[in-house]
């Protein structure tokens, strides 16, 4: 007579068995075959999905019903994938007869590991890459027989920091103590791992623990957050085919107990699961043939993690740089994980799990940095950002030149040169009407940067563009001193030559520059500019100018005399720079100048009544030129008067060629006889 227990114990393995019957046709329910990627006629088989989900790859016998070879296949925004296309390069790298399958493509969507039969590897299956170029994906290259044994290697899986490698080899149906699963099982496999340690370098694979390899395991997928396992396994004697299973490393860094994905598994074989950095929908191969989506229950998805996807350039060309990517977290500035963009387009991805704040870093030999931080500590959900970067070659120096006293633009010798070496590299000259001047410096050095300018201090400074570069605009004043002449400017009595005290106005000729000193004291001048220098005095003396020409010597001090005239009866004063027009009584423009010093003596001075007297050269009839002076002085007094003098103040006289100062011998003695003179006829 059968027990109660016996009668128990049967209800609940029926109820059990309906129970997981009820759960693998909800399963079913939920399942969605992939639109655009799966054949009536053909297998479609083990998807692998980029960070943004936007790119599959996956393995397929469409093109004979027998062979299986790599396609790839883009998202559109109607949420269909397009048109597969074969990847050329490495479907026939091989031969005919090759197997290939097992794509696993890096979250950044620039490396694409798989399995191969080709007869260049080390074994009977080998794994082996190949990288994302301008024109598809490029041959395969094996990836070293420190992975790669005489044996069977397949289904590879890299981590997103690009650190773990994840893969399959064959397991020893031995070491399978389930004689019932043992004999039901043709091929058991085991995962194993292996670290990066250089470009194309690995440490030996070590099989993971009996948490995951129980019995047989494969097709391993590490999620984006570097610690979810997705993998297909046989683990139990229910289910004599493959299921998917989940497990997650602990802050030890051991494997949990597996979690079975009883939301995607069904009767039927359930296997090569992929899933992008948003965690939402899982792709999976259903029934050995075909690929379906899944949306993942909450309480079963990976961490939270965010994207970023972006495109970097050179900011001249418009081509793709391959950039090392360095993500470093911001609190502790540990190193999270390196990665690279695509030589062929500078195309990247990076996903970045949330519960940090990073710190990104986008270096590029020859070419400017790039930073950016990321704050995701208190990040709860997906996001995407997509950071386009473009970098420089060199660095462009606006040099400004001016002058430092007058802040005038200067037209300046630049040499630059490299700091240490000799030769110079670029000598420019800055543009006169704003002293300015662009180099472009390549970055990677340090330069030297010397300007130089006529009757000017030269000036260098020091430009370092190795280590971190940042901005390509850079700006730099320079403000040249100019060379000084030391000028004693001596002012004394005509008659006497003693020392006058007086005011001295010294207006450059040569710029829009004028100072305002004493007499009988040193003042500094411009060397290589013209000066003309005012003297008056309000102790009673008359006016005098006269100029100084420093364009020429490099004498470093001189000396400029300047005697004065006494305002008493019968003095006379030789007005400079009263000028005609040939045979002419119009005053020139340069006339001006002295005849507005005229205009100041007589009201500063309202007692004086004065002559002015012309004079000429002894060219023509005397008779015509004492006409011509008469005019002459006549035409100074009639500006005297529009500049609100009374006309009782002068007396006009005209003494022709009767009163030389000095022989009319030559050109330069008859310039000195054409003459104006002011004379006091009473105080």
């Amino acid at each position: 007579m059968k027990t109660n227990t016996y009668y128990i114990g049967l209800l609940t393995t029926v109820l059990l068995m309906a129970g997981q019957a009820l759960q693998a046709q909800d399963s079913l329910k939920n399942q969605v075959p992939v639109k655009g990627i799966n054949t009536k006629d053909y297998v479609e088989y083990a998807p692998t999905i980029s960070a943004d989900g936007k790119t599959m790859i996956f393995q397929s016998n469409k093109k004979d019903g027998v062979k299986y070879d790599l396609y790839e296949s883009k998202l559109g925004d109607d949420g269909v994938w397009s048109e597969p296309v074969p990847l050329d390069k490495i479907n026939n790298f091989g031969a005919d007869n090759d197997l290939i399958g097992g794509p696993s493509l890096s979250f950044d969507g620039n490396f694409l590991l798989f399995f191969a039969t080709y007869n260049s590897g080390f074994g009977r299956e080998d794994i082996y890459y190949a990288t994302r170029e301008k024109d598809g994906w490029s041959e395969p290259i094996n990836l070293g027989n420190t992975i790669n044994s005489a044996g069977y290697e397949a289904f590879p899986s890299i981590s997103a920091d690009f650190k773990t490698l994840y893969f399959v080899k064959e397991r020893n149906p031995d070491d399978i103590k389930n004689k019932t699963i043992r004999k039901a099982i043709n091929f058991p496999y085991a995962i194993y791992e292996s670290k990066r340690i250089g470009p194309n370098e690995w440490t030996t694979p070590k099989e993971l623990s009996s948490t995951i390899n129980l019995y047989s395991s494969k097709a391993p997928r590490i999620m984006a957050d570097n610690k979810t396992l997705i993998f297909s396994a046989i683990r139990s004697e229910d289910k004599l085919d493959y299921d998917l299973f989940q497990s997650q490393r602990n802050i030890l860094g051991e494997w949990k107990l597996p979690v079975n994905l009883s939301y995607v598994n069904t009767p039927a074989s359930d296997q090569h699961s992929c899933i992008s950095a948003s965690g939402d929908i899982m792709y999976f191969v259903y029934d050995s043939k075909d690929i379906y989506t899944v949306e993942i229950p909450e309480n079963l998805r990976q961490f939270v993690n965010n994207v970023v996807t972006g495109t970097i350039t050179d900011q001249d060309t418009g081509k793709g740089v391959e950039t090392e990517i360095i993500i470093t977290d911001a609190r502790t500035t540990q190193e999270v994980m390196r990665s690279k963009s695509s030589p062929a387009d500078g195309k990247y991805a990076l996903v970045l799990a949330a519960g940090r704040n990073y710190n990104v870093e986008f270096k590029a030999k020859g070419y400017s940095s790039f930073a950016r931080s990321f704050e995701l500590k208190n990040t709860k959900t997906y996001k995407e950002y997509n950071l386009d970067i473009q970098l420089f070659t060199s660095a462009k120096l606006t040099l400004t030149v001016s002058d430092i006293e007058l802040f005038e633009a200067l037209e300046a010798e630049v040499k630059v040169k490299k700091q240490g070496e000799s030769g110079f590299l670029q000598e420019l000259k800055t543009d006169k009407r704003n002293g300015r001047v662009e180099l472009d410096l390549p970055l990677g050095s340090a330069y030297e940067v010397f300007i130089n300018a006529p009757n000017f201090k030269g000036a260098t400074f020091k430009l370092d563009l190795t280590g971190l570069i940042i901005y390509r605009q850079y700006e730099k004043d320079i403000e040249l001193q100019p060379e000084k002449v030391r000028v004693f400017i001596d002012v004394a009595d005509i008659k006497n030559n003693s020392k006058i005290r007086s005011k001295i106005i010294i207006r450059n000729k040569t710029r829009d520059e004028v100072i305002e000193v004493y007499g009988n004291e040193f003042v500094a001048l411009r060397a290589g500019d013209r000066y003309e220098i005012e003297s008056t005095s309000k102790d009673g003396y008359a006016f005098n100018s006269t100029t100084i020409d420093l364009t020429e010597g490099k004498a470093k001090e001189t000396k400029v005399g300047m005697k004065l005239t006494k305002l008493e009866k019968d003095a006379k004063l030789t007005l400079k720079n009263i000028n005609f027009e040939t045979n002419s009584v119009q005053l020139s423009d340069e006339s001006f100048v002295e005849l507005q010093r005229v205009v100041k003596l007589m009201k500063e001075n309202p007692g004086l009544r004065v002559e002015i007297a012309a004079h000429t050269d002894d060219v023509g009839s005397a008779a015509f030129n004492l006409g011509l002076s008469n005019r002459r002085a006549q035409s100074v007094v009639d500006y005297l008067i529009d500049n609100q003098i009374s006309p009782d103040k002068f007396v006009a006289k005209g003494y022709g060629e009767e009163a030389p100062l000095v022989p009319n011998d030559s050109d330069e003695n008859r310039a000195k006889n054409r003459r104006v003179e002011l004379k006091i006829i009473d105080m």
